[in-house]
């Protein structure tokens, strides 16, 4: 089967007013500029693409970059774009020394229209490393933002009339993305980056609704799983409830969850984007803690990551992006009443034995500049030190506070300053927001532990007064080798009940 767009009309179908698409031309500002796409399905002989018309203002310079798509993590680093081309008048393409970009020659301040085709370059399985790639096949396409719209090369920031137009879809195709569910004709203001950050898939997916308050939050899933479609959309309703009466922030008109069936055994991976979640799992995944640590770990990065920005480089702050985030993630699952408290003890024993054995413990901050990616070990060192941190900070600010305060309240000052005096998330403000909390000598381990390559200790007291802290110590080998000294929390009295006390500490009330 062969479909053929005109492509100088692409961007008027499906508009529900059948009025022709519209460019800014002068008078438009520059911080408020329009950006449309008309997207539609293309049957070759052996491959299937989506044929993509874009649309924007050039620049008042006769030139404009553009940004192609990327693969989002895989070292795969073909792009799967076709055939682009310009379609205004003319306008010419020309390479740049960065495969990624392009320059765009044009009349000045004239509208320009380029036309392309995009197919999947993934051979193979869907697994983790290239699961982030672009999916687009005959049966259901799925792709981060990023990985499939080229975009000019505006600054982030810039606030733009977005417009996406669904052509000729398959007619028992589901539609759902980060702005939508079933919706061919969408039309949104937002800032640049949130099209690149979020999810678009349509296809044979199967979608489920769920009220969180006043608000939906929207399943598309596909494939057959070990858990009922309503047991994960209940899941998932429970745990951004919570999140949201944590930060007391309820202004989600909108939240899509995707699901998609990767290769392997017992793998999971996921990415929280703009007001959506990426879930990918292979087929044999059940709903335990660790499903459900992912879920709440991601979606907790809507507000440490999308509504708190962070300086670059991040992985300075990674500690606390990542580790704080999976602080948060098991402490409201557990508030949730999601897991157990003594799954919740477990866990972080299993935090404490890892990081006190790792190989990386001693290692400076600054290495996750160039080798967070690359190195296992790194890889996993700001997710151990930020719970650590984490415990530590908020006993301390409770003692500091006379058992007035505690993290949470530190957590919600730090949103509250992020978003009213648009504070950048760094080492140097979280610093100056711990010394007035906790005091300087937290601040002091926490920088020494960063910058000087020392080991952060354990405070008996960070699990509250029903646990104590034990230290065994370990061997690398039997004979020989490196000693280790590993933290280990458990109940002060091995036949005691949990009460309110116990309780209370972790938020249970």
């Amino acid at each position: 089967m062969f479909i053929y767009v005109n492509p100088l009309n692409a961007l008027t179908e499906g508009n529900p007013g059948g009025k022709k698409t519209t460019l800014p031309g002068n008078n438009k500002s520059s911080q408020e500029l329009e950006l449309s796409y008309a997207i539609e399905p293309f049957y070759d002989v052996d491959a299937f693409r989506l044929i993509v018309v874009v649309e924007f203002a050039g620049d008042k310079s006769g030139e404009t970059k553009i940004n192609l798509p990327n693969n989002f993590g895989s070292k795969i680093d073909i792009n799967g774009i076709k055939f682009l081309k310009p379609l205004s008048p003319n306008t010419y393409l020309q390479d740049t020394d960065r495969p990624e970009s392009k320059i765009v020659k044009h009349p000045a301040s004239s509208p320009v229209r380029l036309y392309y085709q995009i197919e999947q370059v993934r051979r193979g399985d869907i697994e983790l490393g290239n699961h982030y790639m672009a999916t687009i096949n005959k049966q259901y396409f799925h792709f981060p933002g990023e990985t499939f719209f080229i975009v000019p090369a505006w600054d982030e920031k810039t606030e733009i009339n977005l417009r996406i137009v669904w052509n000729h879809m398959p007619s028992n195709w589901k539609l759902a993305n980060s702005f939508g569910v079933n919706e061919k004709y969408q039309e949104q203001k937002m800032q640049l980056w949130k099209l690149k950050y979020s999810i678009f898939t349509g296809g044979d997916f199967r979608i489920i609704k769920r009220m969180v308050g006043n608000n939906p939050v929207f399943t598309a899933i596909r494939g057959k799983w070990k858990f009922t479609d309503d047991q994960f959309s209940d899941l998932l309703a429970t745990v951004l409830k919570t999140e949201r009466d944590f930060w007391n922030d309820h202004s989600f008109p909108f939240f899509l969850t995707t699901v998609i069936p990767i290769s392997g055994g017992g793998d999971q991976g996921g990415t929280g984007r703009s007001n959506s979640f990426a879930l990918f799992l292979s087929d044999d995944r059940t709903i335990d803690f660790r499903f459900k640590r992912l879920i709440a770990h991601e979606t907790f990065h809507t507000w440490i990551g999308e509504k708190m920005m962070f300086a670059e480089p991040e992985q300075l702050v990674y500690w606390f992006k990542e580790g704080f985030t999976d602080y948060y993630a098991q402490i409201l699952l557990l508030r949730s009443k999601l897991i157990s408290l003594e799954e919740y003890v477990e866990q972080y024993n299993v935090i404490l034995e890892t990081y006190f054995t790792s190989p990386v413990r001693y290692e400076k901050n600054e290495r996750l500049i160039n080798e967070f990616w690359t190195d296992k070990d790194l890889m996993k060192l700001p997710y151990q030190r930020g719970q650590i941190f984490a415990h530590n900070l908020n006993y301390l600010i409770l003692k500091n506070s006379s058992w007035k305060k505690s993290l949470d309240d530190f957590m919600r000052d730090l949103l509250l300053r992020c978003s009213e005096e648009a504070l950048i998330v760094s080492n140097g403000s979280l610093s100056a927001l711990i010394r007035f909390y906790a005091g300087e000598q937290i601040l002091s381990d926490i920088m020494r532990t960063l910058n000087s390559g020392t080991a952060f200790k354990t405070i008996p007291e960070a699990l509250g007064p029903c646990f104590k802290m034990d230290v065994t110590t370990k061997k690398k080998l039997i004979l020989f080798g490196e000693q280790y000294e590993i933290p280990s929390y458990k109940l002060k009295n091995e036949n005691q009940q949990y009460d309110k006390t116990c309780l209370e500490w972790f938020g249970i009330y």
